[in-house]
Formats: structure tokens, C-alpha cells, sequence
């Protein structure tokens, strides 16, 4: 019997619901299924199976960077045949349904595998229910009923063309895959860590600790009986969704503030740095330019630090105190609908 190992992350359980039904088509099909989900400290295994079959949801058009982490940490595939499967979200505007899109996420991530000697023969997209909170109201009840049966469609299609050994890679374009690599590159840098900073336990908060408990990333921690977030969020959206009394937000106050002094921080430094530069740099125009640009570059990463490091420490403290936080808990998240796929329960 051919073994088929299936690697997968998952934020509100999309993706894994499209791995249950992956594994359940495939083992119909007389394969041995090994699955393994992708956690913080979850290392992979040593072993390599006849198959592998990697699936994540599309987060910034690009695979969650814990993922990314975990498959270059993989053993090389010596000619192993890999598939590689990205959940998308779906969303309905104006009565017609619109598909996610992947950008370079696939491509990617394909790159990864052939560079860890794995024969890449397929790569395909699910479309799911969309559910990024943060961002937009998450589907409704209705919507969610009629996109779910077409997700799972396209999983099983996804299978017949994997048990056929069809070769069919998935390509989006030269220049859409720059624009989304860019995009993805800095939100993996930058986005991701800035957007978990922006979260905050309103009043309704019980301190029941199922957010910290659950967060794949694990970098949820409990003081005082709220939850904290760290700057290694992946932004997968869990804690928001799952939250049994929603009290789970996106601060606005904490979001304009953060973002103002950054923004403050950073031109001031621009401008000293073209201030007083030529003063201090005594070389070619080619040479002042240069090192400009190489100054700018190091000071603009260096206060995005001290931005979501320890100015953001220092808000923690103030929201210590109860009126501060009923302040910085204004959010237009407050009157959102939450996710979760059906069957989900981390």
C-alpha cells in the first residue's frame, strides 16, 4: 500500500476540512494517509513517504511563513512525487461569487519543494469560505452553505487529477507573481507582526484562555486574565474567530497611534538622515547617495522595532487600567460575524 504524507496549516479550519476530505477520498482510493498539522515546535518528520501533499490557506498571496519554515526544514525528497493544494477565500459581492486569489503563493512554494528534490507534478486551489476579520465581515450562514460544497468540489478534483498522475501546475503570470512576491515578502516581515499588535480583549473577555491555548503560533500569553500578542503572529485570524464571546478586536485607537508615531519616527529620522549626511560624508555624490539610501533603509527597519517592541510594551501597561482599555477596545470589528469551518475544533 503507497503512503501519502499530508502537511498542512490551518487558521479557522478550512484548510483542515480540505485535508479531511483529501484523506478520506484518498484512502477510499487504497492509500495509507500520515497526516501532520504544522504548529510552532512541530518539527517534520524524518521519514519520506511514496506521496506528499502539501495544503495551506493563502494568507497575503503566500504561504503562512510558519509553513514556509517548516517545509525547508523537510527532508530532501530524492525524486519523491509532491501536490501542493492552496485554500482560498471565497466571497459573494453583489449576488456573484468571487473567487480568493493565489498570486505567487503556489509558485512559491513549489520552488521550495523542487529545491528539496521533490518532483512537483500538481498544484491546485480550493475556494472556502472567506474569513480575514480583521479586514472584512466574515461570510454569512447562507453564504457559507453554498461555498462550502464548492471547496470541497474542488478538492476532489484536486484528488482525481492526484491519483491520476496528472501534471498540472498552477502559473499566474510574470508580473503578477512580482507584484504579490513583494507584497507577500513584506507582510511576512512586517505585516503580519504589525496586524497581531493591533488585537485586544474587550470587556466581554472572560479569561477563559481557549485563544492562548489554541494559537498555533503560540504567541498569545495571558496577563492580568487578557490576552497578549507577540510580534511572532502569523495573522491567521483563530483567535478572533474562536472567541466563544467575540470579545476578541482590532483596537482602532492602538492601530492610528501605532501607525502615527512610526510614521512620525520615521520621517523625522529621512529627514536628519538627508540633513546632515552631506555634512558627514565627505565622498562622491555616488558615495553619499549610497550610503543614504543603506542609512534610511536601517533606520526606517529599526523604528519599525521600536514601534511594535517597546512602544507597544508600554501601551500593554496602560491597558492595565480599565478605562484605558474600554477606550482602546473601540473597533468596527465589534458588529462582525465570526468563522469557523463546521467541523473545526482545535
Amino acid at each position: 500500500m503507497s503512503k501519502v504524507s499530508i502537511h498542512y496549516f490551518t487558521g479557522t479550519g478550512n484548510t483542515a476540512h480540505a485535508v479531511k476530505v483529501l484523506a478520506v477520498n484518498l484512502g477510499a482510493a487504497g492509500y495509507e494517509v500520515i497526516i501532520s498539522e504544522v504548529k510552532k515546535n512541530v518539527l517534520p518528520p524524518d521519514e519520506v513517504c511514496d506521496y506528499l501533499i502539501i495544503a495551506f490557506p493563502v494568507l497575503s498571496w503566500a504561504a503562512p511563513v510558519m509553513m514556509r519554515k517548516y517545509i525547508r526544514r523537510m527532508p530532501r525528497g530524492q525524486g519523491v512525487k509532491a501536490a501542493i493544494l492552496a485554500v482560498n477565500g471565497a466571497i459573494f459581492h453583489n449576488g456573484e461569487l468571487v473567487k480568493g486569489y493565489t498570486g505567487q503563493a503556489l509558485e512559491q512554494v513549489e520552488g521550495i519543494l523542487r529545491r528539496k528534490k521533490y518532483d512537483v507534478f500538481l498544484t491546485a486551489n480550493a475556494s472556502f469560505p472567506d474569513n480575514w476579520t480583521q479586514a472584512t465581515n466574515p461570510c454569512n450562514e447562507q453564504e457559507t452553505e453554498a461555498i462550502f460544497p464548492l471547496g470541497e468540489a474542488e478538492v476532489s478534483a484536486f484528488t482525481e487529477k492526484f491519483l491520476l498522475g496528472s501534471r498540472e501546475l498552477y502559473r499566474c503570470g510574470l508580473i503578477n507573481r512580482v507584484w504579490s512576491f513583494l507584497v507577500a515578502e513584506l507582510f511576512g516581515l512586517i505585516g503580519r507582526r504589525a496586524f497581531g499588535t493591533f488585537f485586544i480583549a474587550d470587556d466581554r473577555c472572560t479569561g477563559c484562555t481557549l485563544c492562548a491555548k489554541t494559537c498555533p503560533a503560540q504567541t498569545i500569553t495571558m496577563k492580568d486574565k487578557k490576552p497578549v500578542w507577540g510580534t511572532v503572529c502569523e495573522d491567521c485570524n483563530r483567535c478572533i474567530n474562536l472567541c466563544p464571546e467575540q470579545a476578541i478586536q482590532v483596537s482602532v485607537p492602538l492601530f492610528f497611534l501605532q501607525m502615527a508615531i512610526n510614521i512620525g519616527l520615521t520621517v523625522g529620522a529621512i529627514w536628519a538622515i538627508l540633513t546632515y549626511a552631506p555634512h558627514l560624508i565627505q565622498e562622491s555624490k555616488i558615495f553619499l547617495i549610497s550610503s543614504e539610501i543603506i542609512l534610511i533603509l536601517v533606520a526606517t527597519l529599526l523604528l519599525l522595532w521600536v514601534s511594535f517592541v517597546p512602544i507597544y510594551a508600554c501601551f500593554l501597561l496602560l491597558l492595565k487600567n480599565p478605562g484605558i482599555r474600554r477606550f482602546f477596545s473601540k473597533s468596527y470589528t465589534r458588529n462582525f460575524r465570526r468563522y469557523r469551518a463546521p467541523d473545526f475544533k482545535p
